[in-house]
């Protein structure tokens, strides 16, 4: 992605503080749309980015969907 790409996009706006905490549920469903695991982790974390990131991976080089959400 070009810089000229990057304007107006909200992933790209700088952040006014630093998130400390930031729980997202995490829900990974099958080829057969059935979830087949939920867990809760703070994006605010290193390690769990980390996490999320290697799970993410895996998911996808077995077809599987990876659903990020706040937790409410």
């Amino acid at each position: 992605m070009t810089d000229n790409n990057r304007n107006g996009l909200p992933e790209f706006i700088p952040l006014r503080s630093f998130n400390k905490e930031c729980k997202i549920d995490v829900v990974v469903y099958d080829t057969n749309d059935k979830e087949i695991r939920r867990e809760v982790m703070d994006y605010g974390k290193r390690e769990d980015r980390e996490w999320l990131g290697k799970l993410s991976f895996y998911c996808w080089e077995q077809g599987w969907v990876v659903e990020t959400s706040k937790q409410v």
